[in-house]
């Protein structure tokens, strides 16, 4: 009964640890349309990025990031939130699972495209510095729409890295007429579920056969 109540306590401690969130809060912490611990970039001229309360789908925030070539003049431009996690963060060839919920003003793609981009970085320099591996994936791809779904991408850090940046990005070409803007929320990068719990299970398991 004993080894069997190790056994229950152990997976749930590694659960537990596998389920935590590594990225800082979400959009509910920060001021005014700045969001604490993500960066808003705006890249063009008819463009904006901003913590919002337009559209959450939890809470009173989401990130929103907007173009509008209807009342400003046509030009390209690419506008991004991101966080930049520091050394530490992560274990380099570990799986991950990247969740996001996101949802668009308008299914009309013509002129634009949106992405979720992770590069796995090396910033201790311990093996040779920089970029040492990135996933980019098309929210248009993935089959984003007017109301919110949740996403989730599986993914594997790369060899050597020890940190990441996450960025959202909103695209935009030199199209008359068009106007896009696109929602995130709730995003959490957490390592693969189970991962911990299967290792402390067969862990307790081979000592309670030894026994």
């Amino acid at each position: 009964m004993k080894t069997m109540t190790t056994i229950a306590i152990i997976a749930a401690a590694a659960a537990s640890t596998v389920s935590a969130d590594i990225l800082n809060a979400g959009f509910e912490a920060g001021s005014g349309t700045d969001a604490n611990d993500w960066a808003e970039i705006v890249g063009g001229p008819s463009g904006s990025v901003e913590r919002s309360t337009a559209n959450p789908n939890s809470g009173d925030y989401s990130a929103y990031l907007a173009f509008d070539h209807i009342n400003n003049a046509a030009a390209g431009g690419a506008y991004f939130i991101e966080q930049n996690q520091p050394v530490g963060s992560i274990t380099a060839d570990t799986d991950y699972t990247l969740s996001f919920f996101a949802a668009i003003d308008s299914t009309d793609f013509v002129g634009m495209d949106t992405f979720v981009q992770i590069l796995w970085l090396d910033q201790d320099g311990s093996d040779g510095g920089g970029v040492r591996g990135e996933t980019l994936t098309s929210l248009i791809g993935l089959g984003i729409n007017q109301s919110y779904q949740q996403f989730s991408l599986d993914l594997t850090s790369a060899a050597g890295a020890d940190s990441f940046l996450l960025r959202f990005q909103v695209s935009a070409g030199a199209v008359d007429g068009i106007a896009n803007g696109v929602y995130i929320d709730d995003v959490a990068l957490t390592p693969a579920p189970g991962a911990l719990a299967l290792l402390g299970l067969s862990g307790c398991v081979a000592a309670r056969r030894r026994r």
